[in-house]
């Protein structure tokens, strides 16, 4: 392996995450929308099936090391992700609750098991002198994926019929299993692994960050659903543009503000800033939902997650890399499916507004757990 990161084979597998998170992502904002319209339930309910993603994630993974280790870990991704994306096309043909049900759990184990094996490769094609910032680089594809697959789909929904949107996401995805077949993998025995461990799974030293990384991702899983007529699009001056993709551009963003404003050890005043932005965001959100709320949730989140995924890292052992680059996964689709869900429970049981109040309230419990509970819980507990 060279010594440089930016190797043509770590770009594939880096280019596959992004389009695995935009192939899933764009059908956040809207397949609980579109699925109570044709089933006739509340939105409520719909969005409650989509708690069952992260739980088919959860029953994935304590079989996730097995798999890894006994199989071609390049195929098992290509594999996992070709379900995903099956899993995507039978939206188009879901007649009942018991349909969806299936399929989101079906796609939540094939998304599970397709991060999982796509962390395991980067890893693997990563020179050990530069894997933390490799896998930084690989979470950055994924929470831009996630950016780019909300605003295109909500931008694809307000423009074609559903199945157009359904065809894109299968499209994106075919070319993600391109890029992961197109990744050389040096040659790996195979290892003899317990079927059911939590090896690659879930990290016990994490467990804390892992309730603060929910809380976080809470916050713009709020903002998904397409109900949220202010937050679809944003105008700026006669241009209609989506907000999560000013979102997307605020998080970009933030790559250059670290590094100008913050150096040592950073840990705590980049979350800080960060969430210190996101409660902000929060703030004005309701009041002003423009382009500027944007570019402040984009550079919260751009601040934050990297920093999480750090914290996972420098609390695990060497050999546990890989189950700490899932367990933030894990915390962050756990964060967004609830949020989701919250989201299309208010909007029928409450209003729109208290999804909003909702945020302003969860945004700084975040902060304040961080600051009293996880940051000295991660400074007493880091093994790096």
């Amino acid at each position: 392996m060279a010594n440089n990161l930016w190797t043509i084979h770590f770009m594939r597998i880096c280019i596959a995450n992004l389009l695995l998170f935009i192939s899933l992502y764009m059908l956040f904002p809207i397949v609980p929308i579109e699925m109570a319209d044709r089933l006739g339930v509340p939105v409520s309910m719909t969005g409650a099936m989509f708690l069952l993603l992260t739980v088919g994630m959860y029953v994935i993974g304590p079989f996730h090391a097995y798999l890894v280790d006994a199989y071609k870990r390049k195929y098992i991704c290509a594999f996992s992700f070709a379900v995903m994306l099956a899993a995507t096309a039978g939206y188009a043909f879901v007649n009942d609750l018991t349909q969806l049900s299936l399929l989101c759990l079906v796609q939540g184990i094939a998304f599970g098991m397709a991060t999982t094996a796509g962390i395991t490769l980067a890893i693997d094609i990563t020179n050990s002198n530069l894997r933390s910032l490799g896998n930084v680089a690989f979470s950055w594809a994924a929470r831009l994926g996630m950016l780019v697959g909300i605003a295109s789909g909500v931008w694809l929904y307000q423009s074609y019929p559903f199945k157009t949107l359904l065809y894109v996401s299968v499209v994106v995805g075919l070319f993600g299993i391109l890029s992961v077949l197109r990744v050389y993998v040096p040659f790996r025995a195979p290892m003899v692994t317990k079927l059911c461990s939590f090896d690659r799974f879930f990290l016990p030293r994490g467990w804390l960050p892992a309730i603060n990384l929910i809380m976080i991702a809470f916050i713009p899983g709020l903002m998904l659903p397409v109900f949220h007529y202010s937050l679809s699009m944003v105008y700026i001056g006669e241009l209609e543009i989506p907000f999560f993709a000013i979102v997307g551009i605020g998080f970009l963003f933030a790559v250059l503000l670290a590094r100008l404003l913050f150096h040592g050890e950073r840990t705590l005043g980049v979350i800080v800033s960060g969430l210190g932005l996101m409660i902000l965001s929060c703030i004005l959100l309701q009041e002003v939902p423009s382009g500027i709320t944007a570019v402040l949730l984009g550079l919260g989140l751009g601040l934050v997650t990297p920093e999480f995924l750090l914290i996972f890292i420098k609390l695990s052992q060497h050999c546990q890399r890989g189950t700490a680059n899932t367990t933030h996964l894990l915390a962050w689709e756990t964060g967004i499916t609830l949020g989701l869900a919250a989201a299309c429970y208010l909007s029928v049981e409450s209003s729109i507004e208290s999804i909003y109040h909702i945020g302003r309230i969860v945004a700084p419990m975040a902060l304040l757990f961080f600051v009293l509970i996880t940051y000295p819980y991660y400074k007493k507990k880091r093994v790096r």
